[in-house]
């Protein structure tokens, strides 16, 4: 006797573990978009620390600029008064050696602004031409509105709005669930089988019918408790680098809010105290000169006090905005560069 088969087994979900496996697969695609908006935030952060960067670099080389070309004009007068015999060589060649080492902290300066228009550019479409780049704006403390917030009400709306903590927190669940799908291994599964059987045989001929068979497995050996362990441990892990990641936010958080209000309050301070009164300085020893009671050593003196009072205040202004930046960066929010 010969007997052929041809069946068809399909297992019978009692256990719930395809809805499982689903749901965890859900989490895990959203804990992927979540890690793409958090790379793409922290793009656009270092996006906005460049445009900060070409913003700065413009601005030191506009306020070299007016200096130099103030002492052109003084080198100039200086000339002029030589040749009438109102003034000596030393005054006029003490003040082209200024003038020189001001042209070359331009220089320096031209070269840090291609540098920052560079590293601009890399943030644009290929091709783009670095020396056509020009930050519009001018560098302020955007302080005032974010740092006025209390640190937990920072630390709240980033827990919350952070893309990176979301994407950790959604593979910490999809684990949780690859957990519960495992201890499903140890429930019995079912299957049913059906199909067509043929029989022949020499002495009576041949028959064909239908075959229905109903399995229910009971699990002995694979009771899930190798993949049950596994998601534990996974699930383990990544809880530990949320709580890691958010000890480094409420320190970010910290660090970044103390800068950005202590350097916009510095510059403020800055303006008030030594920018304004060199301003002030240099106009008195610009008069003085003229009437001959100050020489020319302290002219150029008032004019290296004031540009470098003015270079500071930008210097202290940057760092605000950087700290601005970095604080947006923590808490999870993109603002205009």
């Amino acid at each position: 006797t010969r007997d052929d088969f041809l069946l068809l087994t399909q297992q019978w979900p009692i256990r719930g573990r395809t809805g499982l496996l689903g749901e965890a697969a859900g989490r895990a695609t959203e804990a992927a978009d979540a890690q793409v908006d958090a790379d793409l935030h922290d793009f656009e952060t270092s996006l906005r620390l460049a445009f900060a960067d070409l913003l700065l670099a413009q601005e030191r080389t506009a306020a070299i600029d007016d200096g130099v070309s103030e002492l052109r004009r003084l080198v100039e007068l200086l000339r002029v008064r030589e040749e009438e015999g109102e003034g000596s060589r030393f005054d006029r060649q003490r003040a082209e050696r200024e003038v020189a080492d001001v042209e070359a902290d331009l220089a320096i300066a031209w070269i840090e602004r291609a540098t920052a228009q560079a590293g601009l550019a890399g943030f644009l479409a290929p091709g783009s031409d670095p020396e056509r780049l020009v930050a519009s704006g001018r560098l302020d403390d955007r302080a005032a509105g974010v740092t006025a917030e209390s640190l937990e009400t920072l630390l709240s709306r980033a827990l919350e709005q952070r893309s990176d903590y979301r994407a950790l927190a959604l593979r910490e669940t999809r684990w949780a669930i690859e957990r519960r799908a495992a201890e499903r291994l140890r429930l019995p599964d079912a299957a049913v089988t059906a199909g067509l059987k043929r029989s022949a045989n020499p002495s009576i001929g041949a028959d064909a019918g239908y075959a229905v068979t109903a399995a229910v497995g009971i699990p002995l050996f694979n009771r899930g408790q190798l993949q049950a362990a596994r998601a534990e441990a996974a699930r383990a892990r990544i809880e530990a680098e949320r709580h890691v990641l958010r000890g480094r936010i409420e320190r970010d958080l910290r660090v970044a809010r103390t800068a950005a209000s202590r350097y916009a309050a510095l510059a403020s301070e800055y303006r008030s105290t030594s920018v304004d009164p060199a301003a002030e300085l240099a106009s008195i020893a610009r008069v003085a000169y003229e009437e001959g009671e100050y020489g020319v050593l302290e002219l150029l003196d008032a004019h290296r006090v004031t540009l470098g009072a003015v270079l500071r205040e930008l210097e202290l202004l940057a760092a605000a905005r950087r700290a601005v930046i970095e604080l947006h960066r923590a808490v999870g929010e993109t603002t205009a560069p």
